[in-house]
């Protein structure tokens, strides 16, 4: 969840206020067997009811919210399972998430103790469990996390560039080897090495070995442990794994980790470092507080403090894939080759984010259209039409606007705030690191009248290098274009209504 700048609505502070509730009502369908009751054959309201033994009136407004959002739906009268919980709430599902739910209940009393970290440390509220309640708690977290790596391992895998028949994957954090396990269906051909604490691998030994997956415990953050594991298989890897592990880990051991765990590659070997990332999205951050209130010392990392330790260790190529679940890959390698990126906008999406825009979207650019009612618009009713060297009767016409888009097959659209001379500079700056980073037809569509200076000369440009033309000039409809693409924009009411200014960086 992020809220825009453009966002006062009510609604989503009502979303923000009562998103615990969704949670709870959900745990309870599941606590009170309700998803696995309709699972087994669709029930009438008041015979799912009487089945689960709840009373008519509380429970027949509980099954009418579960099924407002989503949860169950009614037909006929019938009440049936959703998709989405059939998917992950029915017990039955390979993707189920039901131990990820259990799981939560522990994780929402140590969040409330974030008041007192954030006025004692990190450590305020981590104490030592009883090895009895550890052990417990161990084998719930393997099975709430082996639920989450069902779903992701298959969402990184696909991602992955095309490998090799065959060579070695060694999976540092392994847990229960769904990674491996994965990725061995994908490609049979490879040797796996499974990495984890010795408890870990206590708890998953056997079906680690039904599976073919080769285990070896290691403390990694224990410097004997970890250099003795570098040391017998060091050059033997093609792929390492590290997924969701240098968040538990502090700035000065991951440098020591990541720096030790390369020597594990072969020449050409490639590390993948899959993780929540600070700057990644809004739940990369979420996650970062996440770690805050639950470890020591964990936390997540941004991009460039992620790649920086990477360059330490002699990884100096890195790329990173977006995935669907709001995870990244970042790959690295001592050379470049098999490293391709599959979403050649995510890196520059990244960079209008840290440039200040507060919204980054690829768009199609076929889907882009001129229309003639905008360039009227601009003709009648705009102070700047004929004065500015980026506006009508100057700028490019529809038809000209049409077939440029032609030449290209991804845009990027973007949001950003006043004042408008430092959004336009922005925007050159995207183009100029896109233009750097290979984008070599790059070009930027700027929002509002060119600003570079006050008046424009009747006979030439001052800023030529600088000029460029506004979407609106070119017969676009912005506001049209900015729904498609999710970004909210409405017309001004009043002097104290959210300003917004949208542009567009098409590349190929």
């Amino acid at each position: 969840m992020r809220i825009l700048p453009s966002d006062s609505s009510y609604a989503t502070f009502c979303s923000l206020l009562s998103g615990y509730r969704y949670l709870t009502v959900t745990m309870q369908a599941v606590q009170a067997g309700l998803v696995e009751i309709v699972a087994r054959k669709p029930l009438t309201t008041e015979a799912l009811l009487d089945e689960a033994g709840l009373l008519r009136d509380e429970g027949r407004r509980l099954l009418e919210l579960l099924t407002a959002i989503g949860i169950f739906e009614l037909y006929d009268g019938l009440l049936y399972l959703s998709g989405f919980s059939r998917t992950y709430l029915f017990s039955g599902s390979p993707l189920n998430q039901l131990d990820a739910l259990k799981f939560e209940r522990l994780l929402m009393e140590k969040w409330g103790g974030l008041d007192a970290v954030l006025r004692q440390g990190q450590s305020a509220t981590v104490g030592e469990n009883h090895p009895g309640e550890y052990q417990s708690r161990l084998e719930l977290f393997q099975r709430a996390m082996h639920g989450a790596a069902v779903v992701r391992s298959d969402e990184l895998w696909k991602a992955l560039p095309d490998l090799p028949e065959c060579g070695r994957i060694i999976d540092i954090g392994a847990g229960d080897g769904s990674y491996l396990r994965e990725f061995l269906r994908r490609h049979p051909g490879w040797q796996t090495l499974a990495c984890d604490l010795h408890d870990v691998l206590e708890l998953n030994r056997c079906a680690m070995d039904e599976d073919g997956i080769a285990h070896q415990a290691c403390n990694i953050a224990d410097r004997h442990e970890r250099d003795a594991f570098v040391a017998q298989h060091a050059g033997s890897c093609n792929l390492l794994l590290m997924s969701n592990l240098i968040h538990c880990y502090s700035l000065p051991e991951n440098q020591a980790i990541i720096r030790s765990l390369a020597g594990l590659l072969t020449a050409d070997g490639v590390l993948v470092i899959h993780d929540f990332f600070r700057d990644g999205n809004s739940f990369g951050a979420l996650y970062d507080i996440h770690m805050l209130v639950n470890t020591y010392n964990g936390r997540t990392y941004r991009f460039d403090e992620t790649a920086l330790l990477l360059q330490q260790a002699g990884l100096s190529h890195c790329d990173i894939i977006e995935l669907p679940s709001c995870s990244h890959a970042m790959l690295a390698s001592r050379q470049s080759s098999g490293v391709v990126s599959r979403d050649p906008l995510f890196l520059l999406r990244h960079e209008a984010m840290t440039l200040g825009f507060f919204e980054a979207v690829p768009v199609d650019p076929a889907a882009i259209t001129s229309e003639p009612w905008v360039r009227a618009k601009c003709a009648y009713g705009c102070p700047s039409h004929g004065r500015k060297w980026s506006c009508p009767p100057h700028s490019m016409d529809s038809t000209a606007f049409t077939d440029l888009l032609r030449s290209y097959s991804k845009a990027l659209l973007v949001a950003g705030q006043p004042p408008l001379k430092e959004f336009q500079s922005r925007l050159l700056e995207l183009e100029k690191s896109a233009f750097l980073n290979g984008h070599t037809k790059a070009l930027v569509f700027s929002g509002g009248p060119c600003c570079w200076c006050d008046e424009c000369p009747d006979d030439r440009c001052l800023f030529p290098e600088k000029r460029r033309p506004s979407l609106e000039s070119c017969g676009c409809d912005v506001f049209a274009l900015a729904e498609t693409a999710g970004i909210r924009v409405v017309p001004l009411r009043s002097s104290d209504d959210f300003v917004q200014f949208i542009g567009l960086l098409l590349v190929e």
